[in-house]
């Protein structure tokens, strides 16, 4: 005869392990239900403005620009090269205060990059812009010019350096989005305009400064 009490036995062990292994998958459930719904909320929920810094140091935007009009120079002989090909090149760059509550402060300036054989390029003063949540403003190469003011001689036709920004001590202004947007028009064989025209846009990180 069968042992009815083993097989009994067996028979509640078996629906103990089922009940177990039930109740496992139940919690491994309700715990990737619960991950899932923390990682949705941190998505979802709408962008704290938190001042931009890069360790422990505020943010400073540094964007090079290159403005104007390179002429052919033939006074150079490979392997001299001049700072870019002849043509017209223009600079815009666009900031995007993205947050939605908090207001950036932002003094603007510019430098202009000389080579190292020349005297150091000219740095203009700050110039304070508010930009206000959700706003966008561009800084361009007429803006540029303008920061340099009135000086003891004029502007070259072709500049080239740096537009700096920063926040008004001792408040640092939030992390922005900042974009530089390239535009380059090679010259024609006559030293013109009218060749091909080239756009490109880089987005441009923040680095920790005083």
């Amino acid at each position: 005869m069968p042992n009815l009490g083993l097989t009994t036995a067996s028979v509640g062990t078996l629906a103990n392990k089922i009940i177990e292994g039930r109740k496992f998958m139940l919690r491994r459930i309700l715990l990737i239900t619960a991950s899932v719904a923390a990682v949705t909320a941190v998505q979802c929920a709408p962008a704290r403005a938190q001042n931009c810094s890069v360790g422990s140091l505020p943010c400073v935007y540094s964007v090079k620009f290159i403005c104007g009009d390179q002429p052919a120079n033939p006074n150079l002989h490979l392997p001299s090269e001049p700072p870019v090909k002849p043509g017209n090149y223009a600079t815009a760059v666009n900031i995007h205060n993205f947050h939605q509550s908090q207001k950036a402060i932002v003094l603007k300036r510019a430098v202009i990059a000389n080579p190292e054989n020349q005297p150091p390029g000219q740095i203009s003063p700050f110039r304070q812009v508010a930009l206000g949540p959700g706003q966008a403003f561009e800084i361009d190469c007429s803006d540029i010019v303008t920061l340099f003011g009135s000086l003891p001689a004029p502007l070259p036709p072709f500049i080239k350096g740096f537009v700096e920004l920063r926040g008004q001590p001792p408040n640092p202004f939030p992390t922005l989005s900042v974009t530089a947007v390239y535009t380059a028009q090679a010259a024609t064989a006559a030293g013109t305009q009218g060749g091909p025209v080239s756009v490109e846009v880089v987005p441009v990180q923040p680095f920790g400064g005083p």
